[in-house]
């Protein structure tokens, strides 16, 4: 059985993101086994979008798309939590395609190989506009989330996994 797939990918994610733990919330208030802030939660339809999306307080409410409800409704739905990473980790590609960087996919950008799913890490850690950042630099410019973690870190540590809806290595 192959050990690059999608699905372990998500693995990877979580147990970077949270250590695996569904029940998870930083200090920041991003949420679950993957992490999810407020943004994100309102792009896949989870969250109704408020005065700020950006502060992870949720305030605009809960819409109750597959039954999550609440903070609390989301970290107790495991299964919801991976599908929600799946339908993400597509979103995110279309993100990276809109920022035009898709096609770095497999380059080198300095001295690190971008694969598909490093990317995909990336823009989960930061968003696609980190990446582009990333890559316009050619890797001189690495931002960092608010707890340090360069987003190179995320390229390599989550990069060689096989994303089955983006470009495979040429």
């Amino acid at each position: 059985m192959a050990t690059n797939t999608f699905a372990a990918f998500l693995i990877a994610l979580r147990m970077a993101e949270s250590g695996g733990d569904y029940q998870a919330v930083n200090t920041l208030n991003f949420i679950g086994a993957y992490q999810f802030g407020e943004a994100a939660l309102i792009d896949l339809g989870y969250v109704r979008s408020d005065r700020d999306v950006y502060d992870n307080d949720f305030s605009g409410g809960w819409t109750g798309k597959n039954g999550i409800r609440s903070v609390q409704g989301f970290l107790e739905n495991e299964r919801e939590q991976d599908r929600a990473a799946q339908r993400w980790m597509r979103l995110m590609w279309t993100y990276i395609e809109y920022n035009d960087i898709d096609g770095y996919a497999w380059e080198m950008v300095g001295q690190t190989q971008l694969t598909t799913s490093g990317m995909l890490a990336a823009s989960h850690l930061l968003g696609a506009g980190a990446l582009k950042e990333y890559i316009e630099s050619n890797g001189r410019t690495d931002p960092r989330d608010p707890y340090g973690m360069p987003l190179s870190s995320y390229i390599a540590r989550l990069g060689g996994y096989d994303i089955p809806f983006a470009p495979d290595e040429a």
